[in-house]
């Protein structure tokens, strides 16, 4: 996997600034490896409202949620806005996927995305993704 295009999801990310996360090293792990593969990480835009609420909200880290508005209006990301083709797609899986209360339409979101990007893979730790055929990012 050369110059991979990688999608990435809410939970990486705040695996990545939360240190307290149990997938915290993990994470770190991953975003060196796909570094060192010069790999794209493309985030849906949707994934920063539902990072930062959890971090802020959930994880009581109003700081860590900071940090990533800020990285984000800097431009620190690739991102990739919501077209209708993606939210059509999105609806589509989670309405015929996602059977779990875990699984939402973030999560439908990622994949729709990943599909549109034509993605290597979804740096994430929810095992949902490969259950519906998605490749997970690991080292």
């Amino acid at each position: 996997m050369d110059n991979p295009i990688v999608v990435g999801d809410a939970d990486a990310l705040i695996a990545l600034a939360l240190e307290k996360d149990p997938n915290h090293i993990k994470a770190q792990q991953i975003a060196k490896y796909l570094r060192r593969k010069l790999a794209t990480v493309i985030f849906p835009v949707t994934v920063f409202p539902e990072a930062i609420t959890s971090l802020k909200r959930a994880a009581k880290q109003p700081e860590k949620a900071h940090l990533i508005n800020r990285q984000y209006l800097a431009g620190a990301f690739h991102v990739e806005y919501i077209s209708e083709e993606i939210m059509r797609r999105a609806a589509e899986i989670f309405d015929q996927k996602a059977n779990s209360k875990q699984n939402t339409l973030f999560d439908a979101i990622v994949a729709a995305t990943s599909e549109k990007l034509d993605a290597d893979g979804i740096f994430s730790f929810d095992n949902w993704y490969p259950k519906l055929g998605y490749n997970l990012v690991d080292e």
